[in-house]
């Protein structure tokens, strides 16, 4: 018997990139103004908050390096790896999250979005963020390994300046935070921008 091809149809993806920035953005999340999320977690828009658009953080001329950044990596996820050369799209909603020591978030998606996006500005061990595969067998059993086929979730601890990107429908978790120090994100959601699909599933957005 031989192995002819395995194929991960199931598989989701993350894009975990390095942004070249050279301050600490920590501070400047420091100043904003936060309300509560969950227990010991909160979020923060932007300072002149827009009825329409409430959570609109990178557009703050503070964070004008930092959305330059971010829209190299868009483009280089959109273009180089899922080839969409045609396709742009827009940041409709971007926000600040801190979470205490001990504190920690529900599971859950990001709904009415395509990709989505977390920063973090500094690395500590003990701030960890949690993927889930929900697409996995209903029958499990611990594998001698761990690979996509057989994993269930997937735990990242992000260094300085990482910006993990992935498809909104991927379910993660902010996982309890282990440090000392307030955990500190900025989260994005992306819908695509100008005509997007073919056939009856044709849309201009």
């Amino acid at each position: 018997m031989k192995l002819k091809q395995h194929i991960p149809i199931c598989a989701n993806a993350l894009f975990i990139y390095k942004l070249d920035l050279k301050k600490d953005l920590t501070l400047k999340f420091k100043k904003e103004e936060f309300k509560p999320l969950h227990k010991g977690v909160f979020f923060t828009g932007k300072k002149e908050h827009d009825s329409k658009k409430p959570l609109d953080i990178l557009n703050h001329k503070t964070y004008k390096e930092l959305t330059k950044e971010i829209k190299k990596a868009l483009d280089f996820t959109i273009k180089d790896i899922l080839m969409l050369e045609n396709i742009d799209y827009e940041i409709y909603s971007s926000w600040l999250t801190k979470t205490e020591p001990n504190a920690y978030s529900q599971s859950h998606n990001h709904s009415n979005a395509w990709i989505s996006g977390i920063y973090y500005p500094k690395y500590d061990p003990g701030f960890t963020i949690k993927f889930f595969n929900d697409n996995i067998s209903q029958f499990f059993s611990i594998p001698k390994s761990y690979n996509i086929y057989n994993c269930r979730d997937w735990t990242i601890t992000p260094e300085d300046n990482d910006l993990i990107l992935f498809f909104s429908q991927l379910r993660h978790k902010i996982m309890r935070n282990e440090s000392t120090n307030d955990r500190y994100s900025l989260a994005f959601n992306t819908i695509p921008k100008g005509p997007f699909g073919e056939g009856d599933s044709f849309l201009n957005f």
